[in-house]
């Protein structure tokens, strides 16, 4: 049964990564937070954390750093 629930993430696991890229911290969270609640609605309890570290800008890549 485990393989079951694998492949069926497999089908969206292209397009939430596409979503997660350009989704902001805010919409990230929200996503979260529903799906966190539906599980627990489920009896699965969901723990996750999030961390804000620095992220270089794309824009920015390849380009020396101020005071490198």
């Amino acid at each position: 049964m485990a393989g079951q629930g694998s492949e069926t993430f497999r089908t969206m696991e292209s397009p939430l990564e596409t979503w997660l890229a350009g989704a902001r911290l805010a919409e990230a969270l929200h996503v979260v937070q529903l799906v966190k609640a539906e599980l627990n609605r489920r009896g699965v309890v969901l723990s996750w954390s999030v961390s804000q570290v620095e992220v270089e800008d794309p824009c920015r890549a390849g380009k020396p750093r101020p005071g490198a």
